[in-house]
């Protein structure tokens, strides 16, 4: 006798549909997952021209015109007055418009930059974006955005809580700080042999100071100590770079021996007070300033 096996068959169908439907599902996921990406790339993308663009506001109606068309026309321009007119016929495509009547706009006058502050900023960018990449290489935990022209640290991610002591994974990032920092500041600075792939002439430092900040209220003890460890804090950590890398005591911000020679790499310590400042040690930042001179 036969057996029957239509339940069997049953469930063997209802389990296909359900590996069917959890296929698409996944597929369709994978899509939007892939349009998503697609629309933060051109979201970044787009950002970023307009916002270092040299004109952002014709960076972005450059965005929307996308059928520009040349077109020959009498202009007539007052520099003085910065207002700029045009046949009002040229703003129509078909030539339309009043004989002899204008449409006139007013203009800022493109400046023109010194080709040395032009060196400066490129070589600050240049340089925040090296130590920017080094850093990430190497896993250190930059605070902020480097652009700014610093490198930015939490202090309890670099020292004992409530000391000027290195803790073994700050020591570890102040080496990496320092072997980046060796790297690049000898074509900004004197005093090092610079490498072989610094430019000529090209732009110096005038100061990285080695920076801590803390808030604090300046008229308590505890303010105090806030403002003393502070200050320890940013000499522990300029020794730990020195002796990481002792080129970086060499450097200096003009040729050794001439007038106003000092060395690069100093240390600073700033301090703000405000009513309910939190403990001493706490919310402290250690951070690296990078000023060109010129």
């Amino acid at each position: 006798m036969r057996r029957k096996r239509g339940r069997t068959i049953d469930v063997e169908e209802g389990e296909s549909y359900y590996v069917s439907m959890t296929d698409m599902m996944v597929g369709v996921i994978f899509i939007f997952i892939i349009m998503l990406s697609y629309f933060a790339f051109e979201f970044r993308s787009t950002t970023a021209k307009l916002t270092t663009a040299r004109h952002p506001e014709s960076a972005a109606l450059l965005q929307t015109a996308a059928n520009l068309t040349p077109k020959t026309a009498d202009i007539e321009i007052d520099y003085k007055a910065q207002v700029l007119c045009v046949p009002e016929a040229a703003l129509s495509e078909a030539g339309e418009g009043a004989a002899g009547q204008r449409r006139c706009f007013a203009f800022s006058p493109p400046t023109k930059a010194s080709a040395q502050t032009v060196s400066v900023m490129d070589a600050q960018r240049l340089l925040m974006q090296a130590l920017d990449a080094d850093l990430r290489d190497a896993k250190a935990p930059v605070t902020g955005d480097p652009s700014g022209g610093s490198l930015s640290f939490r202090a309890d991610q670099l020292f004992v809580a409530g000391t000027a002591t290195l803790s073994p994974d700050g020591q570890r990032i102040a080496g990496n700080v320092a072997q980046s920092l060796v790297r690049r500041l000898p074509c900004l600075g004197y005093g090092v042999a610079a490498g072989a792939n610094c430019a000529d002439g090209g732009a110096k430092l005038a100061v990285v100071n080695v920076t801590s900040q803390t808030n604090l209220d300046a008229f308590s003890a505890e303010g105090q100590r806030a403002a003393a460890l502070a200050l320890q804090r940013a000499a522990a950590f300029h020794q730990a770079l020195t002796a990481a890398q002792p080129d970086l005591a060499r450097l200096r911000n003009a040729p050794p021996g001439q007038p106003g020679s000092q060395p690069l790499l100093r240390v600073a310590s700033v301090g703000q007070s405000q009513e309910g400042a939190s403990k001493v040690g706490d919310d402290q930042a250690v951070s690296i300033q990078f000023l060109m001179a010129g």
